[in-house]
């Protein structure tokens, strides 16, 4: 069973990383300005990555790209695709004791009995539209507040694998520092706000050992998302009941992500 770790650790796993370089790229020919050129640039194309955490998932990797088009000197509008992804092993479970072999490379508590087979692997591919409001410090900074919306499309692997889709929102603020004449680095935070529904619990092929090493019971575990634990049915049980006992479970990904990633002016 795995305890449920505070919020607040959140902020001791927030790290920024993964700065994509292009190898090549186009420069068009325009006059100089002194202003902020990421404000006046017409055409802007970044890639960047970092963290995101939320409710349901927590650590998970997060990369975006986006073309951001200029529609005023203060307001720019954003397409992104995205990738989010985890994995984790929350397959394990029961009181302390010894590990001995288990079916499907599973693991057994020689007190209570517990099972650990596959790992949860989680994939997420954001495709948002956002409105930036952009506001100028000097000519090499600028911060900007951002809001929008997209389609998240979900994949989640247990057994099988399940796919899910939903909408969400987003919303954020960041800044550009430019560091070339049509080069920036850009940070930024957003909260979002995305809700996806019906996954089903699995069943897995297990045994459970008691105390006594007699009390052997072939059956199947199921990881209960809600309580966070593993529960364990014997195999002479009603199929039916054991579906109903592992219940549809969301993923909510409302929660925070913090990118740092590299523009291009064009």
């Amino acid at each position: 069973m795995k305890t449920k770790p505070s919020k607040l650790r959140f902020f001791g796993y927030v790290s920024f990383g993964l700065i994509f370089l292009l190898s090549s790229i186009t420069v068009y020919s325009q006059p100089d300005q002194e202003s902020s050129s990421s404000s006046l640039s017409r055409v802007n194309f970044s890639l960047g990555g970092g963290y995101a955490h939320s409710e349901s998932r927590r650590g998970m990797v997060d990369v975006k790209a986006e073309i951001q088009f200029s529609i005023s000197s203060n307001i720019r509008a954003g397409l992104s695709v995205g990738y989010l992804s985890d994995s984790d092993n929350r397959h394990m479970g029961g009181n302390i004791g010894g590990m001995s072999g288990g079916m499907m490379g599973g693991m057994m508590d020689s007190q209570m009995g517990s099972f650990s087979g596959h790992s949860h692997n989680f994939r997420v591919i954001p495709l948002t539209l956002s409105l930036y409001y952009v506001l100028p410090v000097n000519p090499k900074v600028d911060i900007f507040m951002v809001g929008g919306g997209g389609y998240y499309l979900s994949s989640f692997r247990d057994i099988s694998r399940q796919e899910k889709n939903a909408l969400g929102a987003h919303a954020g603020f960041g800044f550009d520092f430019k560091v070339a004449n049509r080069i920036m680095i850009v940070a930024e935070g957003i909260y979002r706000f995305v809700n996806l529904e019906g996954f089903t619990s699995e069943l897995h092929p297990g045994f459970r050992e008691g105390i006594d090493s007699e009390e052997h019971q072939e059956g199947f575990w199921h990881y209960h998302h809600h309580h966070e634990e593993w529960h364990f049915h014997e195999e002479h049980e009603d199929q039916e009941q054991m579906m109903m006992d592992s219940s549809n479970f969301n993923i909510s990904l409302n929660g925070f992500s913090l990118r740092a990633g590299i523009k291009f002016s064009f």
